[in-house]
């Protein structure tokens, strides 16, 4: 029996065999699904930022010279002893990532933190803060750049359902039971 979901949310295979002697699993079908996975999240969050226009607040951001959407990698960790290797890690600058160019920041002042982390929690105008600083007392809105959406979470919620149902045929194709 083999059943798919999860009422409370994520993702959640269970797959039962019954009256089985041995379960053969091969986990390089497992392995392949994952970085299929991985691949077109991947290109999906590349193509959400990839629009060249400015962002809005809570927009997904703009694409000015595509270093954020070229950052976006993907890796899917090897088995070892101690982890099986059953996941993929999609993000910008992802360490070891597939198909992603490092971001480098620029030298100067202002340029020491991660950009991707930036565009989500947003800037407040005049950061470093005084005894005598209000937010927004300059006038405006109080933020420099204001907070846009996360286009990573966006992907991932895109292509949830191809996610699970990929994972679920891969599994039902890598085990083979056999009978008593």
């Amino acid at each position: 029996m083999a059943t798919l979901g999860n009422p409370q949310g994520g993702s959640y295979v269970h797959v039962d065999f019954q009256g089985m002697k041995t379960i053969d699993f091969n986990r390089r079908i497992v392995h392949r699904a994952f970085s299929k996975i991985g691949q077109t999240i991947q290109k999906d969050a590349r193509n959400r930022i990839s629009q060249r226009h400015g962002s809005k607040p809570g927009e997904d951001p703009g694409y000015w010279s595509g270093a954020t959407a070229r950052s976006i990698g993907y890796y899917v960790p090897t088995a070892s002893k101690n982890r099986p290797g059953f996941m993929v890690k999609i993000a910008p600058n992802q360490k070891r990532g597939k198909g992603m160019t490092p971001l480098k920041l620029h030298q100067g002042p202002g340029s020491s933190g991660f950009y991707p982390a930036y565009l989500f929690y947003g800037v407040r105008r005049g950061a470093v803060r005084t005894k005598s600083h209000h937010k927004g007392a300059s006038g405006g809105s109080g933020w420099r750049i204001a907070p846009r959406g996360n286009y990573m979470t966006a992907a991932l919620a895109n292509k949830k359902y191809w996610t699970e149902r990929m994972l679920f045929n891969a599994l039902r194709r890598a085990v083979k039971p056999e009978p008593i």
